[in-house]
């Protein structure tokens, strides 16, 4: 507050005292009437407290996306569930929705009380308007209870990617889809034998970052990838092979290795069309990145043959995945595939869907140390998973 200064008027009065010889008596005169002026007033009003300005989105989406990652390293399952919405939605494939902020927080309870010294950092983020897509690793100890089984004291990391629509009037989070192999935690785990990728390891330091710029060459990459997809359900090997680079290579997270080259990819099609040859391919959004293309949909179609070791079982799926790929002169040259490939085995009946069973139940998940009912093999590549349809107020 600032400070106001008052004056104040004092007003005074001199009595003049005679004494010495008598003299005639004088009628004194009256000393002058002084009339004290008044100070002026001084009249303050005091100043309303200026108003903080309202932030952009960007500012507010800014403190949203650096926050979050704070909070989750710190393991404060409070500080994680406040930065999405009340009403906020997160949907992992094969898994039941999670619906506002106490739910978000008690997942997160229990994820830190199982996981010990977990940590995860980015390594791409791309964003288009209130859309951000964050590519990420994942390491922890399991030093806690887990769906039943005692803690193993091993140690975990897995690849994963979240598609986040941000409130554009709080910068929040409403809706998530997240990405990420059980099957790869599992075989780390020792709970399931089926081979697995290396416990990944956690990047340092500031991932990339990527904008769309609606450039006419991200419309042509956009082009090339539809028409990737649309070969691959249409069964047309020749249209399909001529999309991706000979020296292409493809990570599919659900998988022990990379698949390389036009060879791999003959395989992958190959597999696709005896296990599910009426397999539908649903793209529910599509972004483009410079060089990059990023898609989130489904599969769905009927186990009529063999996939991948795994008998037919004549059961219907329907798979969510997220599929980054990147493009040169048109063709596809490096992809990478998020999902969850116990939403398929759920699916087809070789595991338990949440709620129905505990390892050690009869027809529940493996116990440590347990094999498979079916395993796949080196490098295979199941159909992949981790998404629903878009919210409807998406920009």
């Amino acid at each position: 507050m600032r400070k106001v200064s008052f004056g104040l008027a004092v007003g005074f009065m001199l009595v003049a005292a005679c004494g010495g010889e008598e003299k005639p008596p004088v009628t004194p005169t009256p000393a002058p009437t002084t009339t004290a002026t008044p100070a002026p007033t001084t009249t303050t009003t005091a100043e309303a407290p200026k108003e903080e300005p309202k932030k952009s989105f960007a500012e507010m989406a800014a403190a949203t996306m650096k926050g979050y990652p704070e909070a989750l390293n710190s393991g404060d399952a409070k500080k994680v569930a406040s930065f999405y919405t009340d009403s906020a939605v997160v949907k992992f494939a094969g898994m039941p929705d999670l619906t506002g902020r106490d739910a978000i927080q008690s997942m997160w309870e229990k994820n830190f009380a199982a996981f010990s010294k977990s940590k995860s950092n980015a390594s791409r983020v791309f964003s288009k308007g209130n859309i951000v897509i964050v590519e990420w690793v994942w390491a922890a100890t399991n030093t806690g209870e887990m769906m039943g089984m005692k803690a193993t004291e091993k140690p975990v990391g897995v690849n994963g990617a979240d598609v986040m629509w941000l409130d554009e009037s709080n910068g929040l989070i409403k809706e998530q889809h997240t990405y990420m192999d059980m099957g790869t935690i599992m075989s780390q785990l020792g709970v399931s034998k089926q081979k697995a990728r290396p416990v990944a390891t956690v990047p340092s330091g500031m991932p990339q970052m990527f904008d769309s710029k609606g450039t006419p060459d991200e419309a042509k990459n956009t082009d090339a990838f539809k028409a990737e997809t649309a070969a691959l359900e249409n069964k047309k090997e020749a249209d399909f092979l001529a999309n991706i680079a000979d020296n292409a290579e493809y990570d599919d997270y659900t998988q022990p290795q990379t698949m390389k080259g036009k060879a791999d990819a003959k395989k992958f099609l190959k597999e696709m069309n005896t296990g599910f040859p009426d397999a539908k391919f649903n793209i529910a959004n599509t972004w483009a990145f410079g060089d990059f293309v990023i898609s989130e949909g489904t599969m769905t179609g009927t186990q009529k043959g063999s996939f991948f070791g795994i008998p037919a079982t004549k059961k219907s799926v329907t798979v969510h995945n997220l599929d980054i790929q990147q493009f040169k002169d048109g063709k596809m040259v490096k992809g990478w595939s998020y999902g969850n490939g116990a939403e398929m085995a759920m699916q087809l009946g070789l595991m338990p869907k949440p709620g129905e069973g505990k390892p050690g139940d009869k027809g529940a998940a493996a116990k440590p140390g347990d094999k498979p009912a079916t395993a796949a093999k080196p490098g295979d590549k199941p159909a992949t998973p981790a998404t629903t349809a878009k919210p409807a107020d998406k920009k």
